[in-house]
């Protein structure tokens, strides 16, 4: 089964959503997290679904009107817009129209506007940042297809997590072993945090010395 045509069951991505980005980033190796360039444009943001990636040619949006609509309910829309250029791929419009389809929220290397409406409607969004300019709806861009977003390679169905501290992407195959690896993370976190409640050095508890 190729990467593309993984299926993470709903109990693995709803276990899932119940870590840190961070605790996932650990267990995962220290990998799969994107770049701060990919940042959250509300406050105290939650997101955890299965990728529905883009790719467009900038400001053309096509790729993105269609996604909103066909996106399936819980997924979570990466828009890979190539990293340049300076017009917004979504905004206040997009994200009550996901929001009311039941999207997950979205993830982009491009930008946004309507910020206060997204903020309004507490969508989550993951974007480079805010401009004002409008964008153009010619061509169709490509849906489907594995797209690089702050320097992580995303294919349809990873898994993709996300909260204050940014995002973190699972590949669909590995999710379950990445479930198994964040447990144990977790449990060697919670021990971290009892032994420096109970009045241990931190020095110690992180091992810089015996």
């Amino acid at each position: 089964m190729s990467p593309a045509s993984e299926r993470v069951s709903p109990e693995t991505l709803k276990a899932l959503a119940s870590f840190p980005a961070a605790t996932l980033y650990e267990a995962l190796g220290k990998s799969g997290g994107m770049s701060p360039d990919i940042r959250p444009m509300i406050d105290r943001p939650r997101l955890c679904g299965p990728a529905y990636t883009i790719r467009i040619l900038g400001c053309e949006t096509v790729a993105v009107l269609w996604a909103v609509e066909q996106a399936p309910p819980g997924s979570v829309i990466v828009i890979d817009t190539g990293g340049s250029g300076v017009h917004p791929v979504w905004g206040g419009t997009s994200s009550l129209a996901a929001r009311t389809r039941g999207v997950a929220g979205v993830v982009t290397n491009g930008l946004l506007r309507d910020i206060d409406e997204i903020r309004d409607t507490q969508f989550p969004v993951y974007a480079t940042g805010v401009c004002v300019q409008g964008t153009l709806k010619n061509h169709p861009g490509w849906t489907g297809v594995p797209v690089s977003v702050g320097g992580v390679i995303v294919q349809s169905g990873d898994v993709v997590l996300g909260d204050s501290d940014g995002v973190v992407v699972i590949p669909a195959g590995q999710a379950d072993t990445a479930l198994a690896a964040a447990r144990k993370q977790r449990d060697k976190e919670t021990a971290r945090d009892a032994r420096i409640q109970a009045g241990e050095p931190l020095s110690v508890v992180v091992g810089l010395r015996s």
